[in-house]
């Protein structure tokens, strides 16, 4: 009697190796649908803070602040994104002014070494005393104060977040600046920890005597969330940090949902596997994750 030999059946097509006999093919890719919209989410949340190294900060430390010394924070530099957001709208390029950055450094310095975050000194001194001590007559200043960034451009990307700071740094009315930079190993007057700090003084010459009552700056401080600094250039950045929590608090009441209510039965017959599947709780849980950590503290301004 001949041998029997047994072979394994081979695949039709493109037939799945695990496609259940009785499940077509459509039916059965439809399965992987419900994974496009998650993966697209958590995609799009990468490519906001991949490029942020607050965000990488932020996944470092999740519980603790983002804020730290800049390895490298140049006056030109500032200046280069600087007059890049003013010459997208048109507007004349600032020019570096030897008086407003011996200024702009005294103020960053005196920061540092007396610890205070506020346009005013301890004294009661306003920001165009320092101004003033090096012989610059303005008919116009203004004054950002900034703490925390990591690098040059996230410094302006955080300014550009704030509408008061914005103007500041858009207004046509301004031709010259100065930039001053200090670190502090513990700057406990903004929130504690190693902050490194940037003066940027906006100026109008005048050969006339400069009055006070031309100073603008904003005189609250606020924080600049990894959210509000990757959209700092689109129309969202006020909202960035609410729908970032708005997206962490949708995904996890989903995955909540998903696990307490009878929601299976309201799903479609072929695509029930991918709801029960963990991968699906999975991505629900990163995206929490990655929205929680674009409203961490990247910065502050004032």
């Amino acid at each position: 009697m001949a041998a029997k030999i047994k072979t394994a059946p081979r695949h039709r097509g493109h037939d799945h190796p695990f496609r259940p006999r009785r499940v077509s093919r459509h039916a059965f890719s439809r399965v992987y649908w419900p994974y496009l919209p998650v993966l697209l989410v958590i995609g799009f949340l990468l490519s906001l803070g991949v490029r942020q190294s607050s965000f990488q900060a932020a996944l470092k430390h999740p519980s603790g602040s983002v804020l730290a010394y800049a390895t490298s924070m140049q006056q030109q530099a500032l200046l280069t994104d600087t007059n890049k957001e003013r010459t997208k709208l048109n507007l004349s390029a600032l020019q570096l002014n030897g008086q407003l950055e011996q200024a702009a450094q005294a103020k960053a310095r005196d920061m540092a070494e007396r610890n205070y975050w506020s346009h005013d000194t301890p004294d009661g001194n306003p920001p165009w005393v320092f101004v003033v001590g090096q012989n610059y007559a303005y008919q116009k200043l203004g004054e950002n104060l900034a703490a925390g960034f990591d690098s040059e451009q996230s410094a302006i990307n955080g300014w550009m977040a704030s509408p008061s700071h914005r103007d500041n740094l858009l207004d046509a009315n301004f031709s010259q600046v100065g930039f001053g930079v200090a670190q502090n190993k513990n700057y406990s007057a903004a929130g504690g920890g190693p902050m490194t700090i940037v003066v940027a003084f906006y100026g109008r010459p005048n050969s006339g005597q400069p009055t006070t009552s031309s100073v603008q700056g904003d005189k609250t401080s606020h924080d600049v969330s990894v959210a509000q600094l990757a959209t700092a250039k689109l129309p969202i950045v006020g909202l960035a940090t609410k729908l970032a929590v708005l997206l962490a608090a949708g995904a996890l009441l989903l995955w909540v949902t998903r696990h307490f209510l009878v929601l299976k039965k309201a799903l479609a017959r072929g695509e029930k596997f991918a709801f029960s599947h963990p991968l699906f709780d999975v991505g629900l849980i990163i995206i929490a994750a990655l929205s929680y950590l674009l409203t961490r503290t990247a910065g502050l301004i004032h």
